[in-house]
């Protein structure tokens, strides 16, 4: 693709394949909220926004109305960093323990901004996440072990509104490691966690903080990511001691069924 200039840079795949991979592995760590809503696909860079269907009226006389059609605008988002002319001399020679810290420093900085979006959103763009929407329901849980009885009130609350399973949580490394240490009845509260929700419905997410959880309904159709470029990586410009590369994609990402969602806010 034109646009990300990979044919001007001053190495060649080898070292491109290198660089996919890496970036690659540490995007799939970061990238995770992605995982609990739909993705949608089948747009490209060159589409701007998203058709809602929505009408906003501007005027209205007479029995004569005009109104607007309401789109979903796509953001753009990316995130440029220096890769050092030793970092590439090492990928080129086969050294396998080259230093990858300036991979995961933008990987984290990048996703940070695709995590947000979902959670949060981008008022700017027009944009509201899960976390901001005002009919997104919260429970408090005091302690750890009272996650599980937030989680089982959860799924009770989903079923007065009529949002079916499967149900994930989202939760930081921190919260995890401490279902792992805490325990109920002999039992840590993980593996209790994983008989309410079934094994792998825990998602590690490290932008919702340590004083959130997320419950979430997977029956779909209720959060939407949109995808025009997924995340891909291009080439800047030369520097004298490197070159400067970019993480770019254009996405958006919409609330259509706030019931399906649960904030636990922990303490």
């Amino acid at each position: 693709m034109e646009i990300l200039n990979r044919g001007n840079a001053p190495f060649g795949d080898g070292v491109w394949g290198e660089v996919d991979t890496v970036m690659g592995e540490f995007l799939s760590k970061r990238l995770t909220l992605r995982s609990v809503v739909d993705f949608v696909d089948g747009y490209g860079y060159d589409t701007d926004a998203i058709t809602t269907k929505q009408l906003k009226k501007v005027q209205s006389k007479g029995g004569l109305s005009i109104s607007t059609r309401e789109p979903l605008r796509m953001v753009e988002i990316k995130k440029s960093f220096k890769l050092p002319a030793e970092v590439i001399e090492d990928i080129k020679r086969g050294v396998s323990d080259y230093d990858d810290s300036v991979f995961a420093d933008a990987t984290n900085e990048f996703a940070a901004s695709e995590n947000n979006m979902i959670l949060q959103g981008i008022k700017q763009a027009g944009i509201e996440g899960i976390l901001a929407n005002k009919e997104v329901q919260s429970i408090n849980a005091n302690s750890t072990k009272e996650i599980l009885s937030a989680v089982a009130k959860a799924i009770g609350m989903f079923n007065k509104e009529f949002v079916r399973g499967g149900f994930k949580l989202v939760i930081s490394s921190a919260t995890m490691a401490k279902l792992y240490t805490e325990f109920f009845d002999g039992i840590s509260v993980k593996a209790k966690l994983d008989d309410i929700l079934g094994t792998g419905q825990i998602v590690i997410n490290e932008d919702i903080g340590d004083d959130t959880a997320l419950m979430i309904s997977q029956q779909g159709e209720d959060f939407e990511f949109y995808s025009g470029l997924d995340v891909s990586i291009g080439f800047e410009k030369e520097l004298k001691d490197g070159v400067e590369l970019f993480l770019l994609e254009t996405c958006a990402f919409r609330v259509l069924g706030p019931e399906a969602a649960i904030a636990i806010k922990l303490k």
